[in-house]
């Protein structure tokens, strides 16, 4: 009996034993499982994963503050505004958004293929004091409609057509440097028509080191620019402070611009263009212009933009006598809000007996007003001295934007002396106070 109870104790306990080792051998099994399951998780994740360079936009402050998106208000803490930077960053991204991001890029490419219509409406108001036709309000307005394409990879398709009605003040004051640029978009005393004001074909080449553009085209988008004064629909109205005087560039007509770029610091680029709009005087009769642009940090370590040109062509009312002139521009951030322009330059006409010389400066101010970030305001002088003439003008503007697409502008020019070049007399201390609005669609 007691060897069976013996024997049945002895069977039980290596059972039980070999139960044991069978749980932990289970349980080992278990742990490596386990751990064999997490590797893969991580191998499939970083497998999963891709990294993207994005250009992305941040917002800096004087105090070194960056932030990925614009602050409440478009303020920095101290108030002051902040500066839009571009950058480049790696992004980290599973492959299912990766992917989602080359669908949204394909779309837009699609998009971009399309032909974007849009355009503005700009209606101005100006009245002048102090003179005979101080009683009078002079009105103008203008509607553009335009329409871009992509006809092929690095290509652009521009076309620009314009309506203008009115003639502002100077069918009655007769100022040397024209008191309304955006009535005399077509020409002196061109007005209530419609015209092809441009159309063109824009093509990068070289990695976008070269671009050129050739058909119908406006020179003053790419020569005596400034960021400052050269935009009558937004900023100053009178056309000495759109482009310097003695650029005396033809209308809108055939042309070719080519600009190199070979570097963020310097740039040139050289024109061609036909002196009366028609293409059978291109050739012979060629206005030309060559352009050298410096882009530094180096002043106040903000952006400044330094161009000097020179220029060869024809007398509008006699193509037969040459002209020719040389010049600069020049914009220098002062400050966060405040921006500095100069222009200056001298030319002389064939059958002219002396040099003309212009010069213009400015200062324009970014967001006045804290709460108003789009406003802009701008303070101007010009004097221009030609054989017809010499002329001192005086301009002041707010550009106040009642939404994204509706802006107001008041505006007020001071005419402190200059030749009335439709009666001969002389104009003195005249004010050219007016209104603009403009609407983009």
């Amino acid at each position: 009996m007691r060897r069976l109870l013996f024997l049945v104790v002895s069977i039980a306990l290596i059972s039980s034993g070999s139960v044991r080792a069978q749980e932990g051998q289970a349980n080992d099994a278990g742990v490596s499982l386990s751990e064999r399951v997490k590797t893969l998780e991580e191998r499939l994740e970083k497998l999963d994963k891709v990294e993207v360079v994005k250009q992305v936009v941040e917002y800096m402050c004087p105090g070194g503050e960056i932030y990925d998106s614009l602050p409440p208000d478009g303020h920095c803490p101290d108030g002051s505004v902040t500066e839009e930077r571009k950058t480049f960053k790696k992004i980290a991204f599973s492959r299912r958004e990766s992917l989602s991001e080359k669908i949204e890029a394909a779309l837009q490419e699609a998009e971009a293929k399309r032909v974007v219509i849009g355009g503005s409406a700009r209606g101005i108001l100006q009245q002048v004091i102090h003179s005979r036709e101080e009683d009078k309000l002079f009105g103008e307005g203008s509607v553009d409609f335009f329409f871009l394409s992509r006809p092929m990879a690095g290509t652009i398709f521009f076309a620009d057509l314009e309506a203008v009605g009115g003639a502002g003040p100077d069918e009655a004051v007769g100022s040397l440097s024209r008191l309304n640029t955006d009535a005399e978009t077509f020409g002196v005393g061109v007005t209530d028509q419609v015209k092809v004001r441009e159309a063109w074909l824009h093509m990068s080449l070289m990695g976008d080191r070269v671009k050129a553009v050739v058909g119908k085209i406006d020179l003053t988008n790419y020569f005596d620019r400034n960021s400052v004064a050269n935009d009558e629909t937004a900023k100053f109205l009178n056309t000495a402070l759109v482009n310097n005087p003695l650029l005396a560039q033809p209308p809108n007509g055939p042309g070719l611009a080519v600009r190199y770029e070979p570097g963020r610091e310097i740039g040139a680029g050289i024109g061609l263009q036909s002196p009366d709009n028609s293409g059978s005087t291109i050739v012979e009769k060629v206005y030309a212009i060559a352009e050298l642009d410096y882009h530094t940090h180096l002043l106040f370590a903000r952006e400044g933009n330094y161009r000097f040109w020179g220029k060869i062509g024809r007398d509008a009312d006699d193509l037969d006598n040459k002209t020719w002139g040389v010049g600069i521009s020049l914009d220098q951030q002062m400050s966060t809000r405040i921006t500095a322009f100069a222009r200056a330059g001298v030319g002389r006409t064939e059958d002219e007996s002396r040099n003309a010389h212009a010069w213009s400066t400015g200062l324009e101010i970014g967001s006045p007003f804290k709460a108003l970030i789009k406003d802009r305001a701008g303070f101007a002088f010009s004097r221009q001295v030609e054989e017809d003439g010499s002329e001192s003008i005086g301009e002041g503007y707010y550009n106040h934007f009642l939404t994204e697409r509706l802006a107001v502008a008041f505006d007020l020019q001071w005419l402190f002396s200059g030749k009335n070049q439709i009666t001969g007399e002389k104009n003195e201390n005249l004010l050219i106070p007016g209104f603009r609005t403009t609407i983009n669609f």
